[in-house]
């Protein structure tokens, strides 16, 4: 039954046109992946146990009924020791991304120290900071041509971001975390930080989504296997249908093709009647009474 609100004596109608079931609730990144454990950078156990119960009706369709439930594939890319710093020192709050990175010096963890970028031009399009201090890292801010010596390295606030973020909406998403209540808004073949999809951050720990994780965005279930190494497994993930999409569709077309084999026994014989009816009035036709004949 369709819903509808009477005010006086109008009725308005809902827009709604499913009548059938209910429209599914978005499914958050927490109902996907929190019942997962936590790993590290690089992890690469191809085998681990899950340490824990499904959280949600999702979790518990997703790991299938296994008759040893193993967990498999809940492997990450291993970033370099300049890149996991950055992770590092990105906020847990949800919609942080680069821009939130502190501009420190601190220790990696291949024993180097990363440096502080210099701020060491004015910004012609957005002026100093509200403390006086300038925003330009090249003369290009200045309006002039770029100068290949102001380039920066090994620096925590990547120096190429705010070096073009005025043309590209400030980069924003790059060293993004996920959120716990958002959604993935599309799954990439390469989970990488500074990607055009850049939110690949987990929404707590210091690294990228793990292939596992990646798999259970497309719908894929525990169960299934992936192969090659991490590339290949994230490609194999980001490259496929999702199968809960491949399962709607195809029950769509069997829908169709029932439909369709009902209605055509009954197009049959509407259309075997007008033939019939055509018939019989050209035989009619055919054989008209002469004038003044009678039969008595």
């Amino acid at each position: 039954m369709q819903l509808s609100v009477q005010v006086d004596e109008r009725r308005f109608m809902s827009n709604i046109t499913r009548m059938v079931s209910a429209p599914f609730k978005t499914i958050t990144i927490r109902d996907t992946m929190s019942d997962l454990p936590d790993i590290r950078n690089g992890a690469k156990a191809e085998e681990i146990s899950y340490q824990g119960d499904p959280q949600s009706h999702f979790q518990k369709l997703i790991r299938g009924r296994q008759h040893q439930p193993i967990l498999r594939d809940h492997i990450c890319k291993d970033m370099n020791a300049l890149v996991h710093a950055r992770m590092q020192h990105i906020p847990l709050a949800p919609g942080s991304d680069w821009r939130s990175l502190p501009n420190i010096e601190v220790r990696l963890s291949d024993g180097t120290k990363s440096k502080k970028l210099q701020y060491t031009h004015h910004d012609k399009r957005n002026g100093k900071a509200s403390n006086g201090n300038l925003r330009g890292v090249c003369s290009c801010a200045e309006g002039k041509q770029c100068d290949p010596m102001d380039r920066q390295f090994n620096t925590i606030v990547p120096w190429c971001l705010p070096h073009t973020g005025n043309r590209h909406n400030h980069w924003a998403g790059l060293y993004g975390r996920l959120e716990w209540d958002g959604f993935f808004s599309t799954t990439v073949t390469n989970p990488e930080p500074m990607g055009k999809q850049g939110r690949v951050l987990h929404p707590e720990q210091h690294r990228v989504v793990s292939v596992r994780e990646c798999a259970r965005s497309q719908g894929f279930p525990d169960t299934y296997r992936f192969f090659g190494t991490i590339l290949d497994r994230h490609r194999q993930v980001g490259n496929a249908v999702p199968p809960p999409m491949g399962r709607a569709i195809g029950l769509e077309l069997k829908k169709s093709l029932e439909w369709k084999a009902q209605k055509e026994p009954k197009q049959e014989e509407e259309e075997s009647v007008k033939e019939e009816g055509m018939e019989i009035e050209s035989k009619i036709e055919e054989s008209p009474v002469k004038a003044g004949s009678s039969k008595c």
